[in-house]
């Protein structure tokens, strides 16, 4: 498919029991830019813009919220922002699937003296899910702001939830 944005491949991303979403994933050259996610709706089905699958790219996006390292992602990706922007990302990468901190925690992890600032580049994260931004939530625990919608980010961080429990009752 295309966009204004480019070709894209979209995947729906299995979150039983929560739902699903659907991934847009963009690529430069093989290499992943950017990725949109919506809300799956009833029917939504899988596609793509070279006729390929888009399964074999969507899944580790599945695993990575189920605990997979970024050191195990099987795709190549790039951050592209400011040097500030991608200091805020990498150092929210640090975030474990099912943990989430305050923007001030963040902020204070990434030697920033601005929770705000740090809000504006998360906003600017072009890769949800690589740069877990869902799992950075507001003082008193509120969720706020997120690109793809706050349903969006409660539904990825329920997953990680369980998927958290999930594996500590198996280990």
């Amino acid at each position: 498919m295309n966009t204004e944005k480019g070709p894209f491949l979209e995947q729906k991303l299995d979150l039983s029991p929560v739902g699903f979403l659907i991934a847009r994933l963009y690529f430069e050259e093989s290499v992943l830019i950017r990725i949109e996610l919506i809300e799956g709706k009833v029917g939504a089905y899988s596609t793509c813009s070279n006729g390929k699958s888009a399964s074999r790219e969507a899944a580790p996006l599945t695993r990575l919220l189920s605990g997979m390292t970024l050191e195990k992602f099987p795709l190549a990706y790039k951050l592209k922002g400011t040097p500030f922007q991608r200091h805020i990302w990498r150092t929210t990468q640090e975030i474990p699937p099912g943990t989430t901190l305050t923007y001030g925690e963040l902020a204070r992890k990434a030697g920033c003296k601005s929770a705000r600032a740090v809000g504006q580049a998360l906003g600017r994260n072009p890769l949800p899910i690589i740069v877990p931004c869902h799992r950075v939530i507001g003082r008193n625990g509120r969720l706020t702001g997120f690109s793809a919608g706050l349903r969006v980010k409660e539904m990825l961080l329920e997953f990680e939830r369980i998927k958290k429990d999930e594996n500590s009752h198996n280990e």
